[in-house]
Formats: structure tokens, C-alpha cells, sequence
């Protein structure tokens, strides 16, 4: 069902922009899904490196790994444009990369499905590395439908575009913000999981060493797992070839003090299980996001 939108602010370019977001995704419905995927792949490799987010992506890459060479460097951000662009078009054949998920390889999930079948709540956290959407999707199947934390579009049209091919693999959708936070508290509050990338920009938060350089982080997971005694799983996405994942959930971590030593003890172990993930697989973060302060 599509949910009600609010007044929108200009109609007339959020008409235009959902207009061709479903056109898009309408035309790749019709492809066969690694087809979709590999459009998605040109367009990425082909147009992202004409953008003014390529000079963003080339100075995050220099300042998160400057041992990297010059070659390496143009190899990672064609990569990564390569990943998101995938991951863009992707988004038109979800659902059915849902009803047959044969591609998408789940490891280490036993503690989270028992925990699911155990009615008690935990919170997992991923970063935008392969495509991050695998998550939630292949977790509905194997464990239980996910609670996702995430910062609405700027295009409520276009938001509800992808609001409505979430809701067929989650269990709700919470927006970043205090409405989003009381509802994550409820549905922790009822044994849910709940699903948080926390790897964007914050401007709120707790300033915390993200690749050498301090970032303002959200202090969301460390706060909200120690109010209610629950694990946190850290979970990522790596792309193997083209439609093929591997979705690897890792052993738990257990935060249990809000004080503010705790809070930096527990966000900066985050933050640092990310930079590992990272430099595994450069080429498939989300480089051209404006992460740190200028």
C-alpha cells in the first residue's frame, strides 16, 4: 500500500524526478536482473566520474588510505562507481531477487536466528558497502524481517518509491530523527531487530576517529544497546560478481555503559570494525559521500 505523502514543496520537480524513477525502474523490470544490475554498472563507471561527487570520492579515498597509489586509486573509484550504480538500478528487481535469492550467501546468522525465535531484540549494524539493501532482504528469509533506520530522500515521491519495495522483506522503517528513535525504542521494546548503516555524515553525535581524521558519529547503537541489554551484531555486504553476495553476520558486541568514556569506547570500536571492512573491499564503499567535515 502507498503511504500518504505530505505537502510537497515543489511539486512540480519532485513530480518530474519520481516520474522518471519509475519510468527507470519500469524499463528495468523487463530485463532479466544481472542485466539490470550491469546497466546500472555502466551508468555508474560511465557518468559518476563526470560528477562533482568524483572530486569528493577521489579526496575521501586520499585522506582514508593515502598509501595508495595513483593506479590503485583510479581502479577503486571506478570500482565503487561501478557498485553504485549497480546498486542504484538494483532497486527495480529486489523483489524479485527476494523470491528467488538463490545468489545471496548468508554466513554466521545461528545466534541472530535464535535470538529471533527467541522473541528478544538486537541490533545489527552495516556500512554502504556491496549493496547494503541484501541485508534486511536475505535476514526476512533466514532470521526474521528487520526494523531499518534510514535518512528519508529529499524527494518525498521518490522516498516512497523506495519506502514501498523495502516494505516487502522489512517489518518497518524508522527515519533518522527523534520520531524514528521512540519508534526504534518500541519495536526493540517488542524483540525486534533493528537494522542501522552507520557509516554517513552526522551532525550530531560524538566526534570519533573514522580513518585517522574525527567524523561526528551517531550515538544511536552504543545508547540504545545498553539500555536494553541487547547484542549488537556487526553485518556487511560484499559483492562477489555482479548480481552474486556474501552477507556475513560476525560475532556480537555487548555495550552496557552510557557514560561518555563508554559511549567513545563503544563508537570508536565501531567505527574501526568499519575501516576494517573497508579496506578489504575500497572499490565498494559509498566514496562519494561527504562523510567527514570539511
Amino acid at each position: 500500500m502507498t503511504e500518504p505523502l505530505p505537502p510537497l514543496k515543489r511539486p512540480i520537480r519532485y513530480r518530474l524526478e519520481a516520474g522518471a524513477a519509475h519510468a527507470l525502474f519500469a524499463m528495468l523490470a523487463l530485463l532479466p536482473p544481472k542485466s539490470a544490475s550491469a546497466v546500472g554498472g555502466w551508468l555508474g563507471r560511465t557518468v559518476g566520474p563526470l560528477t562533482s561527487a568524483h572530486r569528493t570520492a577521489a579526496q575521501n579515498l586520499r585522506r582514508a588510505l593515502p598509501t595508495m597509489d595513483a593506479q590503485a586509486q583510479t581502479q577503486t573509484l571506478l570500482a565503487a562507481w561501478d557498485n553504485f550504480g549497480r546498486t542504484m538500478t538494483e532497486y527495480a528487481v529486489l523483489e524479485r531477487l527476494y523470491a528467488a535469492p538463490a545468489d545471496i550467501e548468508l554466513v554466521g546468522h545461528e545466534a541472530l536466528a535464535a535470538l529471533a525465535r527467541s522473541g528478544k531484540p538486537a541490533i545489527l549494524f552495516g556500512a554502504h558497502l556491496g549493496n547494503w539493501e541484501t541485508v534486511p532482504l536475505i535476514l526476512a528469509l533466514r532470521s526474521k524481517p528487520l526494523v531499518i533506520v534510514y535518512r528519508a530522500a529529499n524527494n518525498p515521491l521518490a522516498d516512497n518509491i523506495i519506502k514501498n519495495i523495502r516494505g516487502a522483506y522489512t517489518a518497518g522503517m524508522a527515519p533518522k530523527g527523534s520520531s524514528g528513535a521512540r519508534q526504534v525504542m518500541r519495536a526493540l521494546g517488542a524483540g525486534e531487530h533493528v537494522f542501522m548503516v552507520v557509516d554517513q555524515k552526522s551532525n550530531t553525535g560524538m566526534e570519533i576517529p573514522f580513518f585517522g581524521k574525527g567524523a561526528y558519529t551517531a550515538t544511536a547503537v552504543v545508547r540504545m544497546a545498553a539500555r536494553f541489554g541487547c547484542p549488537v551484531f556487526p553485518i556487511r555486504t560484499e559483492r562477489i560478481e555482479g548480481l552474486k553476495f556474501k552477507v556475513t553476520v560476525e560475532d556480537p558486541f555487548m555495550f552496557s555503559d552510557e557514560s561518555e568514556d563508554g559511549m567513545r569506547a563503544g563508537l570508536t570500536r565501531i567505527n574501526q570494525q568499519l575501516e576494517g571492512w573497508i579496506k578489504e573491499r575500497p572499490g565498494q564503499w559509498l566514496w562519494m559521500h561527504k562523510r567527514w567535515p570539511k
